[in-house]
């Protein structure tokens, strides 16, 4: 079997891969050894700018159906046990507050600008949607059940062994290239020879070591708790620690707890750990125990070798605070689907492919030391045993728990920075300006025409944005009055490349003021590959966003 580009992965990276490759008919296989979804609780948390790349897609809406209830409020709170006082909480939008911009909770009115704000929904029910997506597209072939041993690549192609594991039957699939979407023990990042490098098996009092998550159901339990509902129920008293998230809303959760140092998960009793981060006994049924390692803040040396890629857990592995592992993964194939199509079409140039690897790995850097800072933030926070006494030393006690947690939850959470505000800095295939470029904070986003950041949003009707507008694969924005002969050499340029070239017009002033420049190409993955005026010369500009010439330094 052949084809242009194999996917070794069928979890939400490979997923997504499938659907970017075959929105732009792009033949690829995709290799997966399950047969189906997940069937326990994994990521539970899709950002805003993956709820945008859905948005893309057409399928968003679907996706803010899926998980708690449309009116279940995603609040975060914190407890000493979850039966005992609260300490601190976050107001999080409902599902139904963020799709009708209702209600922003603690998030503020203006700290978002997005069409789409972060969803809570479990990957196990997010799973089946992308499935559905990439089986729309001919192109796409999805193979579960069939397992990859062994990639080689041979020059012109890439040799992967294939077996199914209820047969035995092999099967060889060769392809121009290979994306390795196959998580921590990466097939593909072996056969390219590259390991992690950064921070492994760090200890915290909670989310560093050898942590259990025990699903269970329990119909009982929001009452037993007797606090307004929420998404994530955090346990932080001086005895066990643990997180609780709600699934669906009714009756099924997840805890996740750390285990003492040295102990065994053969040696773990959920009954017992179930009514220590409670407080009290309640009525379950357990149905499942997941063991796991928390303390790892890891990055791939290299992303790309050759005809090999690797994305999401292949490339990088995050401790799960900020929830943005399953988004960094569906960030990366975002970027890299679009430049495999164009590789595979012949207009790319030499330095598009590398590119992925010199965008997204200090994207993953980022991401990770984030997710670390925070796993250290709330896993090493001292608590004593004066949380859980009477009078007024308890009171006092929990009055500067509660403080510390309040600092802490908002910088968590309230992330627009990390979601929205990733810049491609130093990108072979981004236009350069000696202009400062906008500050990367993680709880601050400052909108903006910067290239290689993402292309702002600007609403431009009920439910309507800007990026709406934009194409499937590069568009140019154009606010100048020039008449339409004066974008023709633009629409020239993409097509002696053999690009499909969008233009999208704006006699807007404040949208011109935010783009900072009359013209400006967006990127397929909507970020800015360069902004201009009339002056530019179109041919020099497609093929710096292709990778044909070296970038240079723009006024700005």
């Amino acid at each position: 079997m052949k084809t242009e580009v194999a996917i070794i992965g069928g979890g939400p990276a490979g997923l997504m891969l499938a659907i970017e490759l075959g929105c732009r008919g792009i033949p690829c296989v995709l290799i997966e050894e399950r047969s189906g979804p997940p069937t326990l609780p994994k990521a539970n948390a899709t950002s805003s700018r993956t709820m945008e790349h859905y948005r893309r897609r057409g399928f968003a809406d679907q996706v803010r159906r899926l998980g708690l209830p449309p009116s279940h409020p995603q609040d975060v709170v914190y407890c000493t046990r979850l039966t005992g006082p609260e300490l601190a909480r976050f107001r999080i939008p409902s599902a139904e507050e963020a799709a009708s911009g209702t209600a922003y909770g603690d998030y503020g009115e203006q700290a978002w600008p997005t069409p789409e704000l972060p969803h809570r929904a479990q990957q196990m029910f997010i799973e089946p949607v992308l499935r559905a997506q990439a089986e729309r597209h001919a192109s796409a072939v999805l193979r579960f059940g069939l397992r990859a041993e062994a990639v080689q690549e041979t020059g012109c192609a890439v040799q992967i062994e294939c077996r199914e594991p209820d047969t035995g039957r092999t099967e060889l699939l060769q392809a121009a290239y290979v994306v390795g979407c196959d998580g921590p023990r990466s097939l593909v990042r072996q056969a390219m020879g590259v390991v992690y490098a950064g921070h492994g098996h760090e200890r915290r009092d909670f989310l560093g070591g050898q942590m259990m998550s025990i699903y269970f159901r329990a119909p009982g339990l929001y009452g037993l708790i007797g606090k307004p509902r929420a998404w994530q129920y955090w346990a932080v008293g001086p005895g066990q620690r643990g997180l609780l998230c709600a699934i669906d809303g009714v009756d099924r959760f997840v805890l996740i707890v750390q285990l003492p140092q040295g102990t065994q998960p053969a040696d773990f009793h959920p009954q017992q750990v179930l009514q220590a981060v409670v407080g009290r006994p309640f009525a379950h049924e357990l149905i499942a125990l997941t063991p796991w390692n928390a303390g790892y803040a890891l990055v791939a040396e290299r992303l790309r070798h050759g005809r090999m890629f690797i994305a999401g857990d292949a490339a990088h592995l995050f401790t799960p605070t900020g929830g943005m592992g399953y988004n960094t993964s569906v960030d990366d194939v975002v970027n890299l689907g679009w430049k495999l199509a164009a590789a595979v079409q012949g207009a790319a140039g030499p330095a598009l492919l590398d590119s992925y690897e010199a965008e997204r790995r200090p994207i993953a850097q980022r991401n990770t030391s984030f997710a670390r800072s925070m796993a250290d933030s709330i896993g090493c926070l001292p608590v004593t045993a004066a949380v859980e006494q009477e009078g007024p030393e308890g009171d006092g006690a929990r009055h500067a728990l509660g403080q510390a947690l309040s600092e802490h939850v908002a910088r968590e959470f309230n992330i627009p920075g990390l979601q929205l505000g990733l810049r491609y800095a130093d990108s072979p295939v981004v236009a350069r300006e000696l202009a400062e470029p906008p500050p990367d904070e993680p709880n601050r986003y400052l909108p903006g025409g910067y290239p290689g950041t993402r292309a702002p949003h600007v609403a431009t009707g009920p439910d309507r944005s800007l990026l709406d507008d934009f194409g499937r694969d590069f568009t140019l924005l154009a606010f100048s009055p020039d008449g339409p002969d004066g974008l023709e050499p633009w629409r020239q340029a993409a097509a002696q490349y053999g690009i499909r070239l969008d233009v999208v017009r704006s006699e807007d002033g404040q949208t011109r003021a935010l783009y900072g420049a009359d013209r400006v190409l967006i990127r397929p993955d909507h970020h800015i590959a360069w902004r201009g005026d009339g002056a530019a010369q179109p041919t020099e500009v497609m093929a710096l966003a292709l990778g044909h010439r070296t970038p240079p330094v723009e006024p700005g």
